[in-house]
């Protein structure tokens, strides 16, 4: 029985990833008539929030809490609508796409006092607006332009006339990317700019039928800047943190963000995907991880579109060597690079001769690390389905690291 009731789930799973919301619903409510728990509460309030209907995912959202739910946000969604309604009466005529988020961590009087603070006025003004609107205004905009919108909504997320995607605190955001607000967006807005230049030169139209995913989509650093290049049915969001999973499908009001695993595969149709990107992530993917998930990008893109990302460059290792010679252990960070390619003559020399060196210490199942992707090692084992574009290891570019694959017309061969 419990078996069944996780193909369902998968099944459901697999639809709300499709934005088929409405079946999505149906088998969860299949599910809730046998038994329900907070996960499946939270589940259905997220599929009727994606729906619109608004009354009812707050209802489930209580209700995921009253389940004990509070692991999987609904606190901090509830908050999300408190805000929504606290900002819509500061500004009354302007319509809402996505809602901005309360911190990731914050259990606030906003659930006490959400009864009275719904107003259905409010409501409507966010029924009248969604992602697309958004998507729309921000099409008409040149990149910097776009790019000058997307700072600004650090301090106020109403912006073109839309409510853009919130954020996490400051210090989660750090957690993640070592750095929060403006200086976290305009890391991102450097390599976007390789993005886009990349994806252009290669034949990427950005029209409403192109579909990008962001693999290790975090807290939508990368994912929100996409809603200027992509129809928001086509952004995908691939994450292994649960919790940023649900944020961002709550802050960017889409149902795209994919909980994976450390391996392959993910719920995305084979062919399916036009470019993906990541940045600071095969830069810690042990080799076993990153040699699957270039298999599993093999699967999921066209012929002819393009997966871009970064890793630590060649002189990484030296910089290594240098955080131990000073013995500095300022931040957990350093510790494990104190400890990472310490025979420095050896990993030069195995790099060079096309060896992807990993030091990872068991964090994460032992998917995690420090992460050396060579030229070598792609032109070796990454070529059976793509085309090397680009393999780039130049400060001036990017502080990372980084290679451009373009899938090639090979049939894939499901293992």
């Amino acid at each position: 029985m419990m078996e069944e009731a996780q193909a369902v789930r998968q099944q459901a799973y697999e639809h709300f990833s499709q934005g088929n919301f409405d079946e999505a619903l149906t088998l969860f409510r299949q599910l809730e008539s046998e038994a329900e728990d907070a996960e499946l509460a939270n589940d259905i309030a997220v599929v009727l929030y994606r729906l619109g209907q608004t009354e009812k995912a707050v209802e489930k959202f209580r209700h995921s809490l009253s389940l004990g739910g509070g692991d999987f946000l609904a606190v901090n969604a509830i908050e999300i609508l408190d805000e929504q309604v606290k900002s819509a009466a500061l500004k009354p005529a302007a319509p809402v796409a996505a809602p901005a988020p309360a911190p990731i961590s914050a259990v606030s009087s906003a659930f006490a006092d959400l009864g009275r603070s719904l107003t259905g006025q409010a409501l409507e003004i966010w029924r009248k607006d969604s992602p697309y609107a958004l998507h729309r205004a921000a099409a008409a905009l040149e990149d910097e332009e776009w790019f000058k919108v997307i700072l600004k909504s650090v301090d106020d997320p109403v912006q073109l006339d839309h409510f853009l995607p919130g954020f996490i605190s400051a210090t989660d955001q750090a957690v993640f990317v070592g750095s929060s607000g403006g200086a976290a967006l305009q890391e991102a807005m450097r390599f976007m700019r390789v993005v886009l230049r990349y994806a252009r030169t290669n034949g990427i139209a950005f029209d409403d039928k192109t579909k990008i995913a962001d693999f290790g989509s975090g807290w939508g650093r990368y994912t929100r800047f996409l809603l200027k290049y992509a129809s928001p049915d086509n952004i995908y969001g691939l994450e292994v943190n649960r919790g940023m999973v649900e944020h961002c499908r709550k802050a960017f009001g889409l149902g795209n963000f994919l909980k994976v695993e450390a391996f392959p595969p993910c719920d995305l149709r084979d062919g399916l995907l036009d470019l993906t990107f990541g940045y600071s992530v095969f830069s810690h993917l042990s080799p076993d991880c990153a040699n699957a998930w270039i298999e599993e990008f093999a699967r999921i893109t066209r012929p002819g579109g393009l997966v871009m990302m970064t890793t630590q460059g060649r002189s990484f290792i030296d910089y290594c060597a240098d955080i131990r010679r000073r013995n500095d252990r300022s931040n957990e960070w350093f510790v494990s690079l104190i400890n990472s390619f310490v025979d420095v003559e050896a990993s030069y020399r195995d790099y060079d001769s096309g060896v992807l060196l990993h030091a990872g210490f068991g964090q994460y199942g032992g998917t995690y690390g420090e992460t050396l992707v060579p030229k070598g090692h792609i032109e070796k084992h990454w070529l059976k389905y793509f085309d090397l574009v680009d393999f780039v290891d130049s400060r001036s570019c990017l502080p990372q690291a980084l290679f451009v694959l373009r899938r090639n017309e090979r049939v894939f061969e499901h293992a």
